[in-house]
């Protein structure tokens, strides 16, 4: 899951072997949290993992996962064994060999008990690793798990830097001082200034990166990484805001990137008075998703209908027209509520119809739960909206259900598995609506996950959208795009009309010299 889409960067400029690159991030001032693992909502860690800690898979082009560390990665079993080998050259940016035992380590980290993010260490849970060699081995699932590549593609940990002791790792991780420790990607992290992280060159990656220092200019506000860049000291930018995109500098070329997360409206279920489906449904009924995009995000997504991405094309085809707004008086009247004048509110004995909304603080979002808030109060159901702390919102706010509404954000990839998010037999095991799983429901998920051809796998989804549609967990609204903007002097290879943003630092390493 993700709240918010960081202002993640990326860029090139097609200079001599030497180039020293600049990429503007809006973000606090260091020294900066270093670990994606341990801090994975920091745009500043994403990139630093982007650029030096490969999984044993990586983004491929279309987002879909690839080779990383690894030189192979096959499924087996039906998908309940995966089998990996490493290349014997791999080499840490220190030296030392990429083993097994590296990997054996980083499970050991997201298995511990203290490890701070549940998600992300719920599709590892009763994993084990059979290390057949030094570059060889197989992890064990509890169950098949046709999409366990994506996973894969968390960093891997040096394991010598910790001595082999998960809660050393824990303890040293968020670290934002040196000595660091060693890389396996394309260049190795050297230092974390107030205003800058600076990375150089792996020795030891293959093939070269063509720029020998990547630069990561922290500013305080997208105005003031618009004045770097007009001042030719940022060479690239990763927008994710509409307020962003109206402080580019002219002269900067654009290009937008529709990603595969998606925005939702999600209904605790369990929670009065919107354990009432003609509630959830008539609310639905009210979201006007293209006013949402031009009062809140303008220019920087696109309306979605079902549980997949419209960035997955073929899902885009078969999902529903939005339900008439003529309905919304009928579904509530049939759960007691009337619209009463003078004000207009509906309500049922007195009491009228008011519900909360609560999302993370990362932008876009509170723009959108306000926006959100306008349309539904303006129908006569008036939405309190509460901010909270992303780094606990999903575990908090989310896991406990402590909710009646929430705005949220979430990045599947392009895979197929959303089993987790709907009461399904996903890995991550959550059902965030609070709801009781339905047989039909999780049938139709679990069918779509695993779907090999693509007239299955429209069969299933059309399933899961009707079930949805008549449950009504949440309200799908948008597919959120990113804009990379970079000077005319900046080198974009690949840059992807619909893709992964993690597949611009894949860019990054394959620019070799």
């Amino acid at each position: 899951m993700l709240v918010g889409v960081g202002a993640l960067t990326l860029g090139l400029l097609q200079l001599g072997a030497d180039q020293v690159f600049t990429e503007g991030l809006v973000a606090p001032t260091g020294p900066s949290p270093l670990s994606s693992l341990l801090d994975p909502t920091s745009p500043v860690a994403t990139m630093v993992a982007a650029l030096s800690a490969p999984g044993l898979t990586e983004p491929g082009p279309s987002g879909s996962p690839r080779l990383g560390l690894a030189s192979s990665f096959r499924s087996e079993a039906g998908g309940s064994r995966w089998s990996f080998t490493l290349p014997p050259g791999g080499r840490w940016s220190d030296g030392a060999p990429i083993t097994t035992r590296d990997v054996g380590f980083t499970l050991a980290v997201l298995q511990s008990g203290r490890f701070p993010d549940p998600s992300l260490a719920a599709p590892w849970l009763g994993i084990s690793l059979e290390a057949s060699s030094f570059w060889s081995g197989t992890f064990i699932l509890p169950g098949p798990a046709p999409n366990f590549a994506t996973t894969a593609e968390l960093p891997i940990l040096p394991e010598a830097p910790y001595h082999d002791q998960p809660a050393r790792y824990l303890g040293e991780g968020l670290r934002p001082t040196g000595p660091f420790p060693p890389a396996a990607g394309p260049f190795t992290l050297t230092a974390n200034l107030p205003d800058q992280v600076v990375l150089t060159r792996n020795p030891n990656y293959q093939p070269r990166p063509h720029i020998a220092r990547f630069v990561i200019q922290l500013e305080p506000s997208s105005a003031a990484v618009a004045a770097q860049m007009s001042a030719g000291k940022v060479d690239g930018w990763l927008l994710a805001t509409s307020s962003e995109l109206a402080s580019l500098p002219p002269a900067a070329v654009r290009a937008h990137v529709l990603t595969y997360s998606f925005v939702e409206l999600l209904f605790n279920q369990s929670s009065p008075p919107l354990a009432e489906v003609a509630i959830r449904q008539a609310v639905a009924s009210l979201v006007d998703r293209s006013q949402l995009i031009a009062r809140a995000v303008p220019g920087m997504a696109r309306p979605q209908f079902g549980p997949l991405p419209d960035s997955i094309s073929w899902a885009a085809a078969v999902t529903p027209p939005r339900p008439p707004v003529s309905s919304v008086g009928q579904l509530l009247a049939s759960a007691g509520y009337r619209r009463t004048p003078p004000v207009g509110l509906y309500e049922a004995g007195g009491r009228p119809l008011q519900l909360r909304l609560a999302v993370p603080d990362v932008e876009p979002l509170p723009a959108v739960a306000r926006a959100l808030a306008a349309q539904l109060g303006s129908a006569g159901i008036p939405v309190s909206v509460v901010q909270y702390p992303a780094a606990s919102f999903l575990n908090a706010q989310l896991g406990k259900g402590e909710f009646q509404m929430a705005l949220v954000g979430f990045d599947n990839g392009p895979t197929l598995d959303i089993s987790g998010l709907f009461g399904g037999s996903g890995a991550a095991g959550a059902d965030l609506g609070q709801g009781a799983a339905d047989p039909i429901l999780t049938h139709a998920l679990d069918q779509l996950a695993t779907a090999t051809s693509l007239p299955s796998r429209i069969a299933a989804y059309r399933v899961v959208v009707q079930e949805l549609g008549t449950q009504m967990p949440a309200v799908f609204l948008y597919t959120p795009e990113l804009v990379y903007a970079h000077l005319n002097s900046a080198h974009t290879p690949g840059m992807p009309a619909v893709g992964d943003p993690a597949q611009l630092f894949t860019n990054v390493v394959e620019w070799t010299g």
